[in-house]
């Protein structure tokens, strides 16, 4: 219930703040940087929660592997904070905010992979191996795209990097989930 809540804040930060752009979009400085790595935020913070629906399996549980997976919850909302903040009233700031905390944003989207792979092992081998070899290539693209983001200064390179990794995650999700449709 708790990584619900905290899931569910991160969402709704993060459609609050696009749905402020929408309102306003004479505010907006035209850079569609912040949009696109918000989509990129949605998109991983729902596929996370489907995600962690594989908690089902872990037959011991224990205080610590909750309070990992509260941490885990809790970088969504954190990244929904550096793309969204609280006090910044002029709109087109919110873009120059993202791009100046760039840093801090994909250090956490960075750290996001690291903690997947601990999920993943929590899991247990038999989840892992059902992944595939192309989960090891998807996080350690993710952790690459993170660490090439925080030397970007120019907000459109950083919106084109966002399209490739959102382009990539949507297939990813679509392979892994297949059987699904």
């Amino acid at each position: 219930m708790l990584v619900s809540l905290i899931i569910g804040l991160a969402i709704t930060r993060t459609l609050s703040g696009l749905s402020r752009r929408l309102q306003e979009p004479q505010k907006t400085d035209r850079t569609p940087s912040q949009i696109v790595w918000s989509l990129v935020l949605l998109l991983g913070t729902v596929h996370f929660w489907w995600w962690e629906f594989a908690l089902r399996l872990i037959d011991q549980w224990n205080f610590w592997i909750y309070i990992f997976i509260l941490l885990y919850a809790s970088l969504f909302f954190l990244m929904s904070t550096l793309l969204y903040p609280d006090h910044i009233q002029d709109h087109a700031e919110r873009e120059g905010f993202f791009i100046r905390r760039r840093h801090a944003f994909f250090a956490l989207f960075a750290l996001s992979f690291v903690f997947d792979i601990a999920d993943t092992l929590i899991k247990g081998a038999e989840h892992l191996e059902s992944l595939g070899g192309w989960y090891l290539v998807r996080t350690f693209a993710g952790i690459v795209i993170a660490l090439v983001a925080m030397r970007m200064e120019n907000s459109r390179a950083l919106m084109w990097l966002g399209l490739v990794w959102l382009t990539c995650s949507v297939i990813w999700i679509t392979m892994l989930y297949s059987d699904l449709i």
